[in-house]
């Protein structure tokens, strides 16, 4: 793997890893962090809109992938991965009104970001 894809192999690892720590080490907390943000109906606007073009962006990076070369191909399948969960994470987040379903999706997208870390780690120390 070429030195490039290494750094951007690292940097994935990292944006999986912080956020699987954050939302199962301390859902509630996140989740009281969350409800205070979106308190305002603006910032609860904006986290959807934001939502939609990182996802729109995901979507729009899938023809990359069936044109890139085989070992850059795992990697831009990683972060569209990642795109579209962060992205549905957005979207999920600003539709909920209620602390104790904050908490609950924070335990799940934790367990998501978890394994997409897990499947990163192994894409770099397995080649």
């Amino acid at each position: 793997m070429d030195k490039a894809l290494r750094i951007y192999a690292w940097f994935l690892l990292v944006v999986t890893v912080l956020p699987a720590i954050a939302r199962l080490a301390r859902p509630r907390e996140l989740a009281r962090i969350l409800m205070v943000r979106y308190e305002d109906p603006r910032r609860r606007k904006r986290a959807r809109i934001g939502g939609m073009i990182y996802l729109g962006l995901s979507l729009f990076a899938i023809p990359f992938l069936l044109r890139a070369e085989m070992h850059q191909e795992r990697w831009l399948v990683m972060a569209v991965l990642v795109g579209a969960v962060s992205a549905l994470e957005f979207l999920l987040n600003s539709r909920l009104f209620s602390e104790d379903a904050l908490a609950r999706q924070n335990r799940y997208f934790g367990g998501v970001y978890a394994s997409i870390a897990i499947a990163v780690g192994l894409l770099l120390f397995t080649r």
